[in-house]
């Protein structure tokens, strides 16, 4: 029943996604740039393949975290200052169908962001495709659920529309900044930072996987991994429980 409900918001929703194309220069484009960029000497050629995949990794973590962000909390706060919330929340009987749409909604763009990557990075840099895929897809459905769920905080909070853009903007070089940032010499800060930094948990995630095939690669504790997906899916469904339906802000 609730599957039937959501298929109609899911179709809008997608609509709306591929409206604003402007937002697949920074989930899919800027990925694929700086991968591109970065490796511009080994393309069609044959690059050593575990720095080439974690790279990879590292930039489907972020498509993964920018879909969730851009999917989750931010736009169900301009769904309700807008005054679509409820309308929505009418249509479909509650509040859980209307996340479950949009959740459905930027999963399905993001799976096939990822498998379009797959297939670019395979063809450029002489990759496994079926490894890859497998990977990245396997990052997906471990990831993506507890970081949507993190962004909901979005819809506790008594935020004005007009801010949420900035408020992303900075999260997502918060995130990139503290990924980049070396702090291989502390374990405790790399553990919290896995923690806090929903690129970084990603990204150790497509690290634990990868170890598969590479065993000598080096990824967070899995104890560390799953404490961090317990607190994001417990931050999702505090803020449901305190989501507004109406416009805080607008009368």
């Amino acid at each position: 029943m609730l599957i039937i409900k959501c298929i109609p918001l899911i179709k809008h929703f997608l609509r709306v996604m591929f409206y604003y194309k402007i937002n697949f220069i920074f989930t899919f484009g800027v990925p694929l740039f700086s991968i591109s960029y970065t490796m511009r000497s080994k393309i069609f050629q044959q690059p050593q393949p575990l720095p080439t995949m974690e790279m990879i990794l590292f930039w489907t973590g972020y498509m993964i975290v920018l879909y969730a962000l851009l999917g989750s909390g931010p736009a169900i706060v301009m769904l309700r200052e807008d005054q679509f919330l409820k309308q929505f929340v009418f249509i479909s009987g509650n509040r859980w169908t209307v996340i479950a749409a949009k959740y459905s909604s930027q999963l399905i763009v993001l799976l096939v962001s990822t498998w379009v990557l797959d297939i670019v990075c395979s063809v450029f840099f002489s990759l496994p495709f079926i490894t890859l895929l497998w990977i990245t897809l396997a990052m997906i459905f471990i990831c993506e659920l507890p970081i949507y769920a993190l962004f909901l905080f979005f819809v506790a909070l008594n935020v004005r529309q007009e801010t949420i853009q900035p408020i992303m903007n900075i999260l997502i070089f918060f995130f990139i900044a503290l990924t980049w940032n070396d702090f291989s010499g502390i374990a405790t800060v790399d553990h919290i930072i896995t923690i806090i930094n929903p690129i970084d948990y990603a990204s150790q995630v497509g690290r634990a996987l990868l170890s598969r095939i590479f065993p000598n690669v080096i990824f967070s504790p899995p104890s560390v991994m799953v404490l961090a997906t317990c607190i994001y899916l417990m931050i999702g469904l505090f803020s449901i429980k305190r989501m507004k339906i109406l416009p805080i802000f607008r009368n």
